[in-house]
């Protein structure tokens, strides 16, 4: 593991994050695609879940990290007016085939970033290869969420 004090960014489309989402905004990934979110030099860029006319479907953002890291932190910038008030995270483990609870977030309904700190529980120190996101109780009527950025930090794993 890291150096316990050495916390970085680990979302970066230059060190091999890839990320993928329930749906895009009219099936359009340049413009709303899960990747911008990991563009932290253009403030315009952004994901845009897809609605509903019900306002009831699974929404979701998945972190694949390409290797494994310990997540101790999220950050999320929503677009006020399309967020969501429960974000629930869970992790992939290093040898697991299904995601495993981690925390359950309360986030505003606000455009500043917003900082939700991660317990690392006796698995979690393993490491983890992928985060997933699912979003619940939306602030907009057809459960559309918009995230500016969206940055993980942790520790890296160093690899043997």
């Amino acid at each position: 593991m890291a150096d316990k004090g050495e916390v970085v960014l680990l979302t970066s489309l230059s060190n091999g994050t890839t990320t993928r989402a329930s749906s895009v905004l009219q099936k359009n990934h340049k413009l709303y695609g899960p990747k911008n979110a990991f563009d932290y030099e253009n403030d315009t860029n952004c994901w845009n879940s897809e609605g509903s006319s019900s306002g009831k479907q699974d929404c979701y953002f998945i972190v694949e990290f390409g290797r494994l890291v310990i997540p101790t932190e999220v950050r999320i910038q929503f677009q006020a007016g399309f967020s969501s008030e429960e974000v629930y995270v869970y992790r992939l483990g290093a040898n697991a085939n299904s995601y495993a609870p981690v925390d359950e977030l309360e986030a505003e309904d606000e455009h500043e970033m917003q900082v939700f700190p991660l317990p690392v529980s006796d698995e979690g120190k393993a490491g983890s290869s992928a985060l997933k996101l699912e979003f619940k109780e939306f602030a907009d009527f057809y459960g559309r969420v918009t995230i500016y950025k969206l940055q993980v930090w942790g520790h890296e794993i160093p690899t043997k």
